[in-house]
Parts: C-alpha cells; structure tokens; sequence
C-alpha cells in the first residue's frame, strides 16, 4: 500500500499492539477470553458476518442462546444502543466502505445491504450521515485521490 506516512503510522501502532500483546500475555490471553464469551461480542460479531443478509432480533438472540428481550436489556445496558440499532449502523458503515472503495452503484448497495429500495437506503444514510450516499462518494472518492 506504499509508504506515505498514514500507511507507516498505521503499521507503528500495529507493532507497538503487537509488542504489548506480547509484554502483557497473562492479561491479553484474559481479555481475549473474555471477547470470546462475551455476549455482546458474540452479537456483534453475528451482526458483522450477517451484513449482506436480513436478520432479525430474534436471529441474533438464537445465535448466542439468548432471548430476544434478555439480549435486548443487555445490549442496551452495555452499549447504549438497541441490537437493531446497532445492527444499521453497522449497514451504515459498510455501505461507506462500499461507496468509497467500490464501484457499485447506489441502487446495487442497497439491495447488497438488504434496503427494500434505493429511497428507504438514501433515508437512513442521510438521517445517519447527515449527507446523501451521492455526496458522500463525492467527497470521499474526491479526498481520496487528492492524497
């Protein structure tokens, strides 16, 4: 990915993660088997690798052994967000990704991303966002090749 100075920082931190993980194993072996077991985290996770797809609820709360309203109580109790909530945010967040680095078109986005229409994705990104999918591309694409 060349050697400007973002890339360079990027791989410092890396090293110094590394290099602490190594340092500290006792307590890196204990927080990743806490990641592990962690409900949320287990959440999360199923929301990530489900984002292409449409998934309720009661999927996720399946998926880690929970009720639908248990996982909703926890959820909000550690996050601040509801599981759906957080879930669209996560659709948000991809549908940047795809809009920067991607060719597709708006419309192919949203359908990837499970929106029932073009219109109903535009919606939730600008209420998310606070600019069109259009505007952001613009931006971002823009931005990107000036550096």
């Amino acid at each position: 990915m060349g050697y400007n100075p973002d890339n360079l920082e990027y791989i410092s931190f890396c090293l110094m993660y590394f290099f602490a993980s190594l340092k500290y194993l006792p307590q890196y072996q204990e927080i990743k088997s806490v990641r592990e077991t962690d409900v949320i985290q287990k959440s999360i996770v199923f929301m990530k690798e489900h984002l292409e797809e449409k998934i309720t609820l009661n999927n996720i709360a399946s998926a880690v052994g929970y009720s639908s309203s248990h996982l909703n109580t926890l959820f909000m109790q550690r996050t601040s967000y509801s599981p759906m909530a957080y879930y669209n945010q996560l659709k948000i967040q991809r549908s940047c990704f795809y809009l920067q680095f991607s060719d597709l078109k708006i419309k192919e986005i949203a359908f990837r991303l499970n929106y029932y229409d073009p219109f109903h994705f535009s919606k939730t990104f600008v209420k998310e966002m606070e600019i069109t999918p259009k505007e952001y591309r613009i931006r971002y694409r823009d931005k990107k090749r000036q550096e």
